[in-house]
């Protein structure tokens, strides 16, 4: 089967195709098809070599890749040939065993995957299976949400959308910071009661504050702004970040956690549903051959894309 391999840590240029046996059917396991991975900044750190504390053991080359939908190859452990899945691999866990899922086949713990339901697109569930699960768990670290208020950043993005949209059903008044004017309009839709224009970090702060004076009761900080956002959540409040390098130092009584995405077959198979319901809603920035990974991570680390670069195998 092909696959992308970081051939050594560096920029885009070290990812090369090449290619590996198929990993075989074996008890526990669950044998899928890939028709869709997404690229995730993760992604791009991993390649960087910037997350080798969190992967003892792995060394290039290597095969990146967390979130994937796509067929089920043969009937196993409760999945029919043929199943539309979707799934969550916890790289960080078994990248040193040389899964991945930018390739062509991915070897799957039953745990990691939910069905896809009928007429939701690859590419969209594809960026579902990661970035929905983060913004679920990121929100289950705070206090009941409902008539809360609850301060996104990043809220463009992948994580940030999800936990916008999230945070509304669950009856939180939201405010999500945008990373542009166009996308104002389109996080209102979403849910959030208000958008603020995107600002330098060091303003943030003052820009909710001046909205509520009092400050929000917990922030989701999917843009990794860190200690820079707490100015903006009231005494008492809640925090989480989406990576341990923005967790900010605790304060004014201020909760402070990080969200680490761990698969949940259950969960990962009711977003599904709200997507294929219409109930979420994601965006798709391009869909790209998996030999152009290396372009996926370029115009992933340059940022500015409205929805996520997905590879299909």
């Amino acid at each position: 089967m092909r696959v992308i391999e970081v051939g050594e840590y560096g920029g885009p240029e070290v990812l090369v195709e090449t290619d590996r046996p198929e990993p075989r059917p074996a008890a526990g396991t669950v044998r899928v098809r890939v028709a869709a991975a997404t690229v995730n900044p993760v992604d791009v750190w991993a390649r960087e070599g910037l997350v080798q504390a969190l992967t003892p053991g792995l060394a290039p080359p290597f095969v990146l890749g967390w979130d994937f939908a796509g067929t089920v190859i043969e009937a196993a452990e409760g999945f029919a040939a043929g199943q539309r899945v979707l799934g969550l691999l916890p790289w960080f866990a078994v990248a040193a065993r040389g899964i991945g899922t930018n390739a062509e086949v991915v070897a799957a713990a039953p745990g990691w995957l939910a069905p896809l339901p009928d007429g939701v697109p690859f590419a969209d569930a594809a960026v579902l299976a990661l970035n929905g699960p983060t913004a679920a768990q990121a929100l289950a670290l705070l206090p009941p949400l409902a008539g809360t208020t609850v301060l996104v950043t990043g809220a463009s993005g992948g994580v940030g959308g999800f936990a916008v949209q999230l945070a509304a059903a669950a009856g939180a008044d939201v405010l999500a910071v945008a990373a542009g004017a166009d996308d104002e309009a389109y996080l209102a839709g979403l849910g959030a009661k208000q958008v603020l224009p995107r600002t330098a970090p060091a303003e943030l702060a003052a820009a909710v504050r001046a909205l509520r004076p009092e400050g929000v009761d917990a922030v989701v900080d999917a843009g990794l702004i860190g200690q820079l956002v707490l100015p903006a959540v009231r005494d008492g409040g809640a925090a989480v970040s989406a990576s341990d390098g923005a967790t900010p130092t605790a304060e004014r009584g201020i909760k402070v956690a990080t969200v680490h995405c761990e698969p949940d077959a259950p969960q990962l198979r009711r977003l599904a549903d709200d997507l294929a319901a219409g109930r979420l809603v994601t965006r798709v920035a391009a869909v790209l051959p998996l030999a152009d990974a290396a372009e996926a991570h370029r115009r992933t680390a340059a940022g500015g894309l409205r929805g996520k670069v997905v590879l299909a195998p």
